[in-house]
């Protein structure tokens, strides 16, 4: 294998795994894999082609940096052609490719006359091919394709290394296609907030409506407004002034806003529109639109739609932003006094159980305040509020209402309230409680009034129903990081140790572990172990793999047992999770047995500090490593050792041989510490004391006594 030699490579897939890690589009994930398959294979070209959205072409991708110009670049290639690139594609499986006659022989001429696209990449002067899809969770996202100037395409090492590249780019193409989808949602609902409408609409180029409008069903009794049929409702006056409107908008891509008649159930409705075009890269107003997002209101006969819209879309536009419960609970409550009541109160059930309400409460002079509200119950506040609210006014309002409740309302009327709104909060699957508005007018709520306040509440339970999931959520996490957190190492009388775990900024839990595994014979087995990735999926990962180890080790604690152990597991569990682990059993005499599943090497100050020449191995089941290499070596008495992740040695600033030749030389200076002093030492000096990584950091640190 003509690549670089073992360690360096291993440099490399941390490097790119790194980078592949921190790629956020699809431009950055291209880019990093594209380097180092020309880095190491020594390609003549190499791209990678993704499947479009209709699932029937391989569309070639540009890689970001300059150096890496001519790569990447090729032809779209549809799926049911007879080329490498479809085949690898459809079979899900590698094709090599030896020579050209092997590429004649298998796929032969293109019909039809002119070039094919067999032809267009002998045209390059290449001789030999490999092809390997790109599958992301049983999904196949592209081809990434390998085009080399000698014949006899990729040996045994090469197609190890290629796989393993293809499988870390597909699962970074795959997260760079749900951040996009992710942004796409945060654009369409950032459009709804500014549109503040209650029926909203999806386009896209060349189809028309592409989703369910239930306000303009509802108004015109057509249940499929899809495609185009949504025109047939449309005045003949209209229609022609709307699509104009429309295809304007589409060539200067830009918002389109419109009224309309609409043929409805009882007659000719005025509706006001807006369309929004979002864009494939929203900082770049020349990208192509991706679909439009739109929304629809009935303005007819509504005195007051103006400042009803404005309240539901300060509401919307608050909530949009709110990422925590108080704030959720803070944007309702503001909203309702923007929306001209003198108070709101808002009387939630934030457990589990029927009782024990909470009530936050807001007056126009800015008083907030919070309470339990342990008298009443859910069963109490739907008693009140009923399916359409109650809307009781003045004295003879609130005799009418529940005893258990008049005194609330007597005490409101001491205050200068007149009226008030109680409507119920009720997201599709519970119940929530209670909103209510107080006021100073005494008017009736005229029926397009209650209509409005309940579409208010409507969209405030969802906010409060989201926002205690994703608190419920929040709650797992913590659960999930309490369980997984490891416990104090256990105590061996023959050895000092440290440890120091830090989890990546802004999640609870991480991929990271290291630990000491008591043996029978005096010995220990010493582990660290990384999943790539972060929070709860990498931790729930690697919790299977470290109760694996424990279990494999203390059956046959050898480090090619327990590392054949887990490429078996891995393999017949099918999972594409990459995890590296060192591992070694360490005697109580000195002797260490160690191997390595493509992690770093541990650090040691026996015979004066250096890294122990551990075999790297490839990652947990990859495959092609028979796990025989195993460093068998006798420490003195008082060394050292230490085992680290590469979030400590690696950053976006801080390569990965810049890293290892920093913690040697911090090493250097304390290696004949206490495990304690060395390991916090190194996580100060390469992480800082107050840190916010971008990766887990994990670092043990052990002496013999």
């Amino acid at each position: 294998m003509d690549v670089p030699a073992a360690a360096p490579l291993l440099g490399l897939l941390h490097r790119t795994a790194a980078e592949l890690a921190a790629a956020l589009d699809v431009r950055d994930a291209v880019t990093a894999v594209l380097r180092t398959g020309r880095d190491v294979l020594r390609t003549s070209t190499c791209g990678i082609a993704l499947l479009d959205e209709t699932g029937t072409l391989l569309v070639p991708q540009d890689p970001r940096d300059d150096d890496l110009a001519g790569l990447g670049r090729g032809r779209p290639v549809p799926l049911d052609s007879a080329t490498p690139s479809a085949e690898a594609a459809r079979t899900r499986r590698p094709v090599l490719l030896r020579d050209r006659a092997e590429l004649a022989a298998r796929f032969g001429p293109a019909p039809g006359p002119g070039p094919g696209l067999n032809d267009s990449v002998l045209e390059l002067g290449e001789h030999s091919w490999a092809m390997y899809p790109l599958v992301a969770r049983d999904r196949l996202v592209g081809v990434l394709r390998f085009g080399l100037a000698r014949e006899g395409s990729l040996d045994a090492d090469e197609q190890v290394f290629a796989a393993t590249l293809a499988g870390q780019c597909a699962l970074a193409l795959e997260r760079a296609r749900l951040l996009r989808e992710a942004r796409r949602t945060a654009l369409r609902y950032r459009t709804l907030a500014e549109a503040g409408s209650l029926d909203v609409f999806t386009a896209r180029p060349g189809e028309g409506i592409t989703s369910d409008m239930p306000g303009w069903s509802a108004l015109t009794g057509r249940a499929d407004v899809r495609g185009s049929a949504w025109q047939q409702d449309v005045h003949p006056e209209d229609l022609p002034v709307v699509l104009e409107t429309f295809h304007r908008s589409v060539r200067e891509r830009s918002s389109a806003r419109f009224r309309l008649r609409v043929r409805g159930l009882s007659g000719w409705r005025t509706v006001a529109a807006v369309a929004v075009p979002v864009l494939a890269d929203p900082t770049d107003p020349a990208s192509h639109i991706v679909e439009w997002v739109g929304s629809l209101d009935d303005v007819t006969e509504r005195a007051r739609a103006r400042s009803r819209t404005r309240t539901l879309n300060a509401l919307t536009a608050a909530l949009a932003i709110a990422t925590t419960y108080p704030q959720v609970l803070d944007a309702v409550l503001r909203a309702c006094l923007d929306g001209g009541a003198v108070r709101g109160t808002l009387a939630v059930a934030e457990g589990q159980g029927e009782t024990g309400l909470k009530v936050h409460r807001l007056l126009a002079d800015g008083t907030r305040s919070t309470g339990d509200l342990t008298d009443l119950t859910l069963d109490d506040l739907e008693s009140v509020a009923g399916e359409r609210g109650a809307y009781p006014v003045g004295a003879a309002g609130v005799a009418a209402l529940p005893a258990f409740v008049r005194p609330y309302f007597e005490a409101a009327m001491e205050l200068g309230e007149t009226s008030w709104a109680v409507l119920p909060l009720n997201s599709r699957t519970r119940r929530l409680g209670a909103l209510t508005l107080g006021f100073t007018d005494s008017g009736e709520h005229e029926e397009d009034d209650r209509d409005f306040l309940l579409a208010f509440a409507r969209q405030v339970a969802g906010a409060l129903d989201r926002m205690q999931l994703l608190q419920q959520q929040r709650d797992t996490a913590t659960v999930l990081a309490e369980a997984l957190r490891p416990g104090p190492l256990p105590p061996v009388e023959w050895l000092s140790t440290h440890r120091v775990a830090q989890t990546s900024a802004g999640v609870e839990v991480g991929g990271d572990w290291a630990e000491i595994v008591p043996l029978d014979g005096d010995r220990v087995a010493v582990v660290l172990g990384d999943v790539m990735g972060r929070g709860a999926r990498a931790a729930t990962v690697m919790g299977e793999v470290r109760t694996q180890v424990r279990t494999l080790a203390l059956v046959d604690p050898h480090p090619t047992a327990v590392l054949r152990g887990l490429d078996t597991v891995a393999r017949a569990g099918g999972g594409d999770d990459l995890v590296t682990i060192f591992y070694g059993v360490l005697h109580r005499d000195g002797r260490l047995l160690a191997a390595s599943a493509g992690h770093l090497p541990p650090l040691t100050c026996h015979d004066g500090p250096h890294y122990l020449d551990v075999p790297p191995g490839v990652p947990v089941g990859v495959g092609g490593d028979p796990r025989t290499d195993v460093l068998d070596v006798r420490l003195a008495p008082g060394s050292a050792l230490v085992v680290f992740s590469d979030g400590l040695v690696e950053t976006r600033e801080r390569s990965l041989t810049t890293g290892l030749a920093e913690v040697l030389e911090h090493f250097r200076g304390v290696a004949r510490g206490g495990p304690a002093e060395i390991v916090d030492l190194l996580v100060e000096r390469m992480v800082g004391p107050d840190p916010t990584v971008d990766d887990d950091v994990t670092v043990l640190g052990l002496r013999l006594r």
